[in-house]
């Protein structure tokens, strides 16, 4: 319950890590910005916007600071901050007072931000899952699904100008690889489309599934011509 006046909140890690540079996810990917203040550019940089987490790391380990709802970041060599609430009186005279409900954890790991998984950390942490009661048969099914851990099912949507179903994907890792997207849906055709949902490229819907390559980041839409019933 915030009541106060021109202040700024954050809570902050000290971590045992030793790293040049910090990570910190932004849509559709991640970017790394210095620990350092060595330059004047630098020390402007106090703090960074970002989504769900961002990761500090070294050879072999890192720390990960997950949250659900706060978009700045910063870190100094070692100590890795989040910012919560700030209340300054201009332009808006009330900013952040009243009541606030946010989650943020740690998540140390071995290996890289990559081998981690990170990614997919922040997503569980954001999206947990829900459990519902039923008396159906036990059974086990995806929508959709991918072969690649470093590619993210995005979004799925029906099309602006049709009966289509709209898949966005990307690439979170920073890498390249060939990926397959699978469905038990009857699928009849699959294109490649821009993000205004033009088709561009068909593909082949083959054995219950599409396949494409992707480069680091990409963001791929899919359309795909499902048969009635």
């Amino acid at each position: 319950d915030c009541r106060e006046k021109r202040k700024f909140l954050k809570v902050e890690f000290p971590l045992n890590v030793r790293a040049a540079a910090a990570t910190y996810e932004i849509q559709f990917g991640h970017l790394q910005r210095p620990t350092h203040f060595n330059t004047s550019w630098d020390l402007a940089r106090f703090e960074v916007p970002a989504h769900k987490w961002a990761d500090l790391s070294e050879s072999g380990f890192g720390v990960a600071l997950l949250n659900d709802c706060k978009y700045g970041y910063s870190a100094h060599e070692n100590i890795l901050r989040l910012s919560l609430l700030r209340s300054p009186t201009y332009p808006d005279a009330t900013a952040d007072e009243g009541k606030h409900h946010f989650r943020y954890a740690l998540l140390p790991h071995g290996g890289t931000l990559q081998e981690a998984d990170v990614v997919g950390e922040a997503y569980r942490f954001n999206v947990p899952l829900l459990l519902a009661e039923t008396e159906a048969p036990q059974t086990q099914a995806s929508f959709f699904s991918v072969n690649q851990p470093s590619v993210v099912i995005d979004t799925v949507k029906k099309a602006e100008d049709s009966e289509a179903l709209i898949v966005r994907l990307y690439e979170s890792h920073g890498g390249r690889c060939r990926v397959k997207l699978s469905s038990p849906s009857e699928v009849k055709s699959a294109a490649l489309c821009n993000l205004l949902e033009n088709e561009e490229q068909p593909l082949e819907w083959k054995d219950g599934g599409v396949e494409f390559d992707v480069t680091p980041f990409k963001i791929v839409t899919l359309k795909l011509g499902l048969f009635s019933r």
